[in-house]
């Protein structure tokens, strides 16, 4: 509840939150979200919170002591992809910035819904997001997961018309 009222959903255009945001949902997918959220305060520590310059001087030998540490989430193909994505934004940060909103003229989509719907019912919504994200050169970035990113940093607002943090 306390990442549902005070982070989740909240519009940002900060380009290391959408960082740490695209990094959860990348480390989410194919778990439950507590999963992630009983990591979070590790994989902080561990990733410097989402710093993009520290992340980009990592090596291999960096991801198998990751990969050792128990306070994270220990995958070796999500740890190399959220490395990797650094290493494309720290070239243009601009871009994730511009890719994440841009696609709706930069103001945050609301769904107004009143109950809850399947990320895969905005498959088709969600390609003009996974495309130009893909062509960024970032990696494991499918419809489900974009799509969660975006609900994650506020592009859109899922949140339930009778939830009390609209």
């Amino acid at each position: 509840m306390i990442y549902h009222d005070t982070i989740w959903g909240k519009p940002t255009k900060d380009v290391d939150k959408l960082f740490r945001g695209l990094s959860f949902e990348i480390m989410q997918a194919g778990l439950a979200f507590q999963t992630v959220l009983k990591f979070e305060s590790g994989m902080d520590e561990a990733f410097h919170g989402f710093s993009i310059d520290y992340l980009t001087t990592l090596t291999e030998t960096d991801v198998e002591k990751f990969c050792s540490n128990p306070r994270i989430i220990r995958n070796h193909a999500k740890i190399r992809a959220i490395i990797h994505n650094a290493r494309v934004i720290q070239e243009n940060p601009r871009a994730l910035i511009d890719n994440t909103w841009g696609p709706i003229n930069y103001m945050p989509l609301d769904h107004l819904l009143d109950e809850p719907r399947a990320a895969s019912e905005f498959h088709e919504f969600t390609q003009q997001f996974v495309n130009p994200l893909k062509q960024m050169g970032l990696k494991r970035i499918g419809p489900v997961t974009v799509y969660s990113y975006l609900q994650a940093v506020g592009v859109v607002n899922d949140h339930l018309l009778q939830c009390d943090f609209r």
